[in-house]
């Protein structure tokens, strides 16, 4: 996208989408009739506004001088000035000229609603257009009219920092450089996967927060604290209020409801007119999370973003969205509960850290939610940078199961499978469906044909993360309908399945690591109906990812029965 250069009778520079498009009661004298990329206009201010104010006594000289002073720049570039000519403004245009008819005021407010709190592409306004059924030039007029009225910016998606480049979206330093018709140009790979970002494109980014003042909430919780949820509420409570913290780290017991002991607090926040965002890496957390919250907060519009959302604008305070959406979001939120900070792909990445970050409002508090903590987060707790909120035991009072470590002779591949184990498997599934955990995702058709044979009366089926049919085959997995399944570690974190029991194959693999087996092992006995369970690692040797995750588990344990948070 690119903007029309205008300069009024002091020399002071601006720029519009549209050339007829001018501020209310300022006078525009002329613009260039050639449109010049963001980047190339903002270098042009920032050239100016360095001259020296004492150089020129009479302003009737000073657009003149600034005239030739932006043709110098744009030479500089590699424009051939015969491409740039300088056209006459009438004196005096109103903001409303070529925005929409009052008559479809009406769209001007849904424009205004849907795009609080947001940074968004030229491909994302494209999008809103057809949502609200309107012209890609009416929601480009929109979208200026709140830039001129300060409600919002235009920004290069990527700017030059220095000598290099930053993306403006996900904060990505690493760019590709290319050359392009006028000057260098860069294309930001770390956030392609929602939309490109490049130097040349631009970035309408709303300044406003997403909540205009307090809000009605109906708050029900379909369920009472147990006193460990209590305890940890209570604590996330006081840390909200506590004015010098800004962080917390929520360190649960999978299974224990740290999600709920959450609900409260987004509920006193959402009252006093705070913004809410509860984030997650992966859509299947997101998915279980919606239901519980729809639940609870009757009534109260929130928007589910995920990847597959068919509707990427929606209405309301409260968000709920992967850590991939969120860069859509700028200054938006005064509260964020981060769940499974540790998980992929937002473990490591600096793009989705940088994005979480800057949808914070200043002041704003973030609280994050595991069950398996990084060491780089406890680090942060140990050195007093982060407050600590344990959450030990799980809502029924039950202990965690531990795993059991399964000794097997040879690897365990399904090419070369044999049927040892399958007496085990079948002795799983006496107490329940079989969660079946591969490391690879070559794995998951082999080993689903292996079961097939091995078990011809039981229904057998599996998924992995690109797997089209998904959620429709979670879904049969929820409702009871498959007595084994085989997945990638996409089912580790976040979905609750009643009585299912859990299986490890090739649990020493690297990639398995101490808190990937702690988070599959978290998937049995979650329940009040089937609070018990089996996990079991099969592999030809025990590793100390596998060790490990069994202590953490046996910590945990330990704590609650401390406190007196289990009974058994």
């Amino acid at each position: 996208m690119k903007f029309f250069l205008r300069l009024d009778i002091k020399g002071n520079v601006s720029f519009s989408p549209y050339k007829e498009m001018g501020k209310q009661g300022n006078v525009v004298v002329s613009y260039l009739s050639t449109p010049l990329s963001l980047r190339n206009i903002q270098i042009i201010q920032e050239r100016l506004h360095r001259r020296d104010p004492f150089a020129f006594w009479d302003i009737r000289s000073i657009q003149k001088d600034n005239k030739l002073e932006i043709m110098k720049i744009l030479k500089g570039f590699g424009w051939n000035e015969a491409d740039l000519t300088w056209q006459e403004c009438p004196p005096i245009l109103a903001m409303s000229q070529g925005l929409l008819e009052e008559k479809d005021k009406e769209v001007e407010i849904a424009f205004n609603l849907l795009t609080r709190g947001r940074q968004l592409s030229m491909r994302d306004l494209r999008g809103l257009a057809r949502q609200l059924k309107i012209k890609e030039d009416d929601i480009k007029k929109l979208a200026h009219s709140n830039v001129e009225k300060g409600r919002a910016q235009w920004v290069p998606a990527v700017r030059s920092i220095g000598t290099g480049w930053q993306c403006q979206r996900c904060g990505e330093r690493d760019v590709e450089e290319w050359p392009s018709q006028y000057e260098m140009a860069a294309t930001c790979r770390g956030c392609e996967s929602i939309g490109s970002s490049t130097s040349l494109d631009v970035l309408y980014r709303d300044e406003r927060s997403l909540l205009i003042g307090p809000s009605e909430v109906c708050f029900h919780p379909h369920w009472v604290l147990t006193d460990a949820q209590r305890i940890a509420s209570e604590q996330v409570f006081e840390f909200i209020n506590d004015h010098c913290e800004d962080s917390a780290l929520l360190w649960a017991a999978c299974g224990a409801g740290k999600t709920e002991v959450c609900f409260p607090s987004a509920a006193w926040a959402l009252k006093q007119g705070k913004s809410v965002l509860f984030a997650a890496p992966r859509q299947d957390v997101i998915n279980d999370i919606a239901p519980r919250l729809q639940r609870d907060f009757p009534d109260y519009p929130f928007q589910v973003l995920t990847g597959t959302s068919t509707a990427k604008f929606q209405r309301g305070g409260m968000v709920l969205a992967t850590t991939h959406q969120v860069l859509r979001f700028w200054r938006a939120f005064d509260l964020i509960f981060m769940d499974e900070i540790d998980a992929f792909p937002y473990q490591g990445n600096r793009a989705l850290e940088w994005g979480l970050n800057h949808a914070l409002r200043q002041g704003g508090k973030i609280l994050y939610l595991t069950a398996t903590p990084s060491s780089e987060s406890l680090k942060a707790v140990r050195q007093g940078k982060m407050r600590l909120i344990r959450l030990p035991a799980r809502h029924h009072r039950t202990s965690l199961p531990v795993p059991i470590w399964e000794k097997s002779r040879r690897s365990i591949n399904p090419n070369e499978w044999t049927g040892v184990g399958a007496s085990l498997i079948k002795s799983l599934r006496i107490q329940g469906p079989v969660l079946a955990f591969v490391p690879k995702i070559s794995w998951i058709e082999p080993w689903i044909k292996c079961f097939r044979q091995s078990f011809p009366d039981w229904n057998v089926d599996g998924s992995y993360s690109a797997d089209p049919s998904r959620a429709s085959k979670i879904e049969r997995l929820r409702q009871g309908e498959v007595d084994l399944f085989v997945s990638t570690t996409i089912l580790e974190r976040g979905i609750t399945l009643p009585g299912i029991q859990v299986v490890v194959l090739e649990a020493d693999h690297p990639v398995f690591d101490e808190r990937a087996l702690v988070q599959m092992a978290g998937r049995v006995g979650r329940t009040q109906e089937s609070p018990g369970g089996r996990v079991v690692f099969m592999s030809v040797r025990s590793t100390p990812a596998m060790q490990t995750a069994g202590q953490w588990i046996e910590a945990q344990n330990r704590l609650a029965m401390e406190l007196g948070l289990i009974e058994a």
